[in-house]
């Protein structure tokens, strides 16, 4: 063969055997020039213009990736096709390989097979790059297709413009049609979404790294044109652009890429596909490990050397990071499952599907947030905690790791948090003005109490902080214990617990209480000896304001009198109870108004007189990601301790009088904040009922347990026998145990489950109640839970088919009478069930 026409490759590696062998190997095919460092290989590339570079990854002085980048951004060389060689595995090299700019990787020891198969390969690359480079010309010189100015006219009669902005706007070409995105009332992603929607085209809001094509078409292409080619769910190929109306652009594509039709086309905004090219060493998303009390943000330009072979899963980390604060995650979630590992995030509350990837690609990652987050790599089997900042695009978070072990591998959970984010007002948050005024002229006292309560996620602290930035904390000291802290509040002295540096809680709680603030911010009331130390603080001339776990406000009170804090107590020192719950919005974009139904009706009219004509629905759209729902917002009820409040508490009333009062003086309870907000068309009714009503049932009607005597026991057990409500949703079991207790002269109503079970104990009284634990919707233990809450004092029995011993501790634990296992035995249930009543009845005598 004549040496002028063979293809000419450029080997660039600081190993002279590599070099050598490398040489032999394809000098009978190809001529083949070489360099020992990557300055030389820059300058033999710029004046040879080799028709294809292998690249060694870990040299000296300048590494492969940089030698890489610099081909990138020369246009001379831009279009080369580059393989890497390396020594690192074959799955680390793929995110980092396409960020820079290679086509390929072949994994050291060099295999002559590989080598050859690889290199005949992307020399086609580099004659379809070559033509392609003469082919293509600026994406921005193009001519607009009539189907733009469709969309355009669409797009602006959408966004409702005004004919001036209309006509400012008229000529725009499809190369600004995102620069003008804030000008014209939208934004980028939007912008995106109405392109897909327009065209019919698939949408996606983030790109795994993944998924990407190596050689497909020149790195410097992509960049400058927004493409990406991938693969897509099917496996098939696809591409991913920003505007699609280019046609000369996408028959460059068909004709080097193998392009075949419109469906192969996927839409997402500019800055999804910029973030693949970031790579690490970008401004973009900067992490380090902090200590907990101390949150100093540091660059990751200086890594050690075992970072540095971890760069390419660096790139991912980075890239998963970035994508959560875009879609305004509150949680990622790192899951092992058997063949790969699945990231997810909570999004308004609720957990999504984002990225699938390979097993050792998702070890490597949970190992790189582990590094970072300061725990211990090669401890997989205990749960670890840990912290580390982030800046992305500017914004820093915090980032809370836990990790534990499953049977599929370490799994692990990171909570976002931004501590200086601006305080939201608190009817920005979901409350009514009135609500408003009360919270804040609580908060302005000099001494008391003021309790946040709600589950988990709830959103307690976040409504703590947008109060505590109404308060005026130069001319009153504050102080907090918080685990961890959140947000950063202004002249406030912030304290963070810290286990592993042997800074406890209590610890913390005692040298604030020798401080001597003027308020105290406690993240939590977790114990006895916290619930006393907050009581304690703000019945000597200071105010606390503090969290506790209960569903709503009345209930806080029991919380508190089961923590050992007498009711006189609570009567003297608490100023205000708050309660909340966080629901999903329906999207503001989507949202059907429509007559309400008929069975909406039904399921709203226990509650309230006043039932809306018109109701919202869910429906799905591109901006909501086809959920329906956009973002959440609060519910509340403030319950402001008067002294006819303290007095009822002081007394000992039972939770239902007090709600009733509290309602009939015109405060709004959980439930009427819930109904309100149906007419506003911010919640479905349906969602108000599963989340809210069903739980807020009005117990009115229910007569106390504590105050019905052994006489009246016995009157009504000769009438009709003592009441008994059976929970059971099998069907045979709930008409074999109905029959049992009948026979008996009892008094028998069945519900289908705890659902059915708490709609049953809202119209009246029962002397006992026998629950199956296993049952859709509301299981028998989550029942008694909130049976309790609701200070009914019922007896219950368990009635299950579980065995495990630890399933009946927990049974009596949350306060179980007897714990029966299936199949029934119609002597033991019935012995038991006389045990019970008659042992209340002798409790009904001595109360009364």
């Amino acid at each position: 063969m004549n040496n002028l026409a063979k293809p000419l490759i450029l080997c660039i590696d600081d190993y002279p055997d590599n070099l050598r062998l490398i040489e032999r190997f394809l000098t009978d095919s190809y001529n083949v020039i070489t360099a020992d460092n990557g300055l030389k290989g820059l300058e033999l590339a710029a004046t040879e213009k080799p028709d294809l570079i292998l690249l060694d990854i870990m040299m000296p002085e300048m590494d492969g990736y940089e030698v890489c980048s610099r081909l990138q951004k020369n246009n001379e060389t831009a279009y080369i096709p580059v393989i890497f060689l390396t020594a690192l595995g074959e799955e680390q090299g793929k995110g980092k390989a396409f960020s820079v700019g290679a086509v390929d990787y072949l994994v050291k020891p060099v295999r002559k097979d590989l080598l050859m198969e690889k290199v005949s390969k992307h020399l086609q690359t580099n004659s379809r790059w070559k033509e392609i480079q003469e082919d293509v010309k600026s994406w921005y010189e193009r001519i607009q297709p009539a189907d733009f100015i469709k969309f355009k006219e669409s797009l602006f009669e959408q966004l409702n413009l005004d004919p001036e902005k209309k006509f400012k706007f008229a000529n725009t070409p499809p190369s600004m049609i995102y620069s003008i995105s804030s000008d014209i009332g939208t934004n980028e992603s939007k912008t995106a979404k109405h392109i897909a929607e327009f065209l019919k085209l698939p949408y996606v809001p983030h790109i795994n790294p993944e998924d990407v094509q190596l050689g497909v078409l020149p790195t410097t292409f992509c960049k400058s044109n927004h493409i990406l080619p991938l693969k897509d769910k099917s496996g098939k190929k696809a591409f991913v652009v920003i505007n699609p109306f280019d046609w000369e652009l996408l028959d460059t594509m068909m004709k080097f890429s193998g392009l075949d039709k419109a469906s192969n086309l996927i839409i997402t905004e500019p800055e999804n596909i910029e973030m693949i090219f970031k790579h690490e060493g970008s401004e973009r998303v900067e992490a380090a490990p902090i200590a907990p009390d101390k949150p100093k943000i540091e660059s990751l330009s200086k890594l050690t050397e075992a970072e540095i072979r971890e760069r390419p899963v660096v790139h991912i980390a980075n890239n998963v990071i970035a994508t959560a604060v875009k879609e305004r995650a509150s949680d990622i979630h790192i899951e092992p499952k058997e063949n790969n590992f699945l990231v997810r995030f909570r999004i308004d509350g609720d957990l999504r599907d984002i990225f699938t990837l390979e097993k050792n690609t998702g070890i490597k990652l949970t190992s790189r947030y582990k590094a970072l987050g300061g725990l211990d790599i090669a401890e997989k089997r205990k749960p670890q905690d840990g912290v580390f900042a982030a800046v992305i695009d500017e914004r820093t978070f915090n980032l809370r790791l836990s990790t534990t072990s499953t049977p599929n591998g370490e799994s692990m959970v990171m909570r976002l948090l931004e501590p200086d984010v601006k305080p939201k007002e608190l009817t920005e948050l979901g409350m009514m003005d009135k609500q408003t005024n009360t919270l804040i002229k609580a908060a302005n006292r000099k001494a008391g109490l003021i309790l946040i309560v709600g589950g988990t996620g709830s959103g307690k602290t976040t409504t703590i902080y947008s109060l505590l930035s109404k308060i005026d904390s130069q001319t009153r000291s504050l102080m907090s214990v918080e685990d961890p802290v959140e947000y950063r509040i202004p002249f406030a002295n912030q304290q963070q617990v810290n286990v592993k540096a042997g800074v406890t809680f209590e610890s913390l709680l005692k040298a604030s209480v020798r401080q001597d603030p003027d308020m105290l911010y406690m993240g939590e009331v977790r114990d006895g000896y916290s619930a006393k130390m907050a009581i304690d603080f703000a019945s000597t001339g200071h105010l606390t304001i503090t969290t506790l776990h209960t569903s709503n406000a009345t209930t806080a009170i029991f919380r508190l009198e089961r923590l050992g804090i007498e009711r006189g107590t609570m009567a003297d020192v608490i100023l205000a109870i708050v309660a909340q719950r966080l629901l999903k919005k329906l999207c503001y974009n989507c949202k059907e108004i429509v007559p309400i139904s008929q069975e909406e009706m039904e399921m709203l009219s226990p509650y309230t007189d006043d039932i809306p004509s018109r109701v919202a629905h869910p429906v799905g759209c591109t901006e909501c990601n086809d959920t329906g729902y956009y973002g959440r917002e609060g519910i509340y009820e403030i319950i402001e301790f008067n002294p006819a409040i303290s007095e009822m508490v002081r007394m000992g009333a039972p939770v239902s009088e007090i709600r009733s009062f509290v309602q009939e003086r015109g405060d709004y309870l959980i439930s009427n904040h819930a109904l309100e907000k149906i007419k506003f068309f911010i919640f479905n009714p349906k969602d108000i009922y599963e989340n809210v009503l069903l739980e807020e049932i009005d117990f009115k009607k229910a007569k106390p347990v504590e105050t019905v005597t052994e006489a009246a026991l016995a009157d009504e057990a000769k009438e009709e026998g003592a009441s008994l409500l059976v929970v059971e949703d099998d069907e045979d079991n709930k008409k074999l145990i109905e029959r049992f207790l009948e026979n008996q002269g009892y008094r028998i109503i069945t519900a289908e489950d705890g659902v059915d079970a708490l709609l049953h104990l809202g119209k009246e009284q029962f002397d006992l109640i026998l629950s199956d634990v296993d049952m859709p919707n509301l299981d028998g233990f989550k029942l008694l839970e909130m049976v309790s809450q609701k200070g009914i004092k019922t007896p219950v029995i368990f009635l299950t088919s579980r065995t495990s011993p630890e399933d009946e501790e927990k049974g009596f634990k949350l306060g179980a009478m007897d714990y029966i296992r299936k199949p029934i035995q119609k002597e033991i249930l019935l012995l038991r069930v006389k045990r019970i009543l008659d042992g209340a009845r002798k409790q009904g005598s001595r109360d009364g």
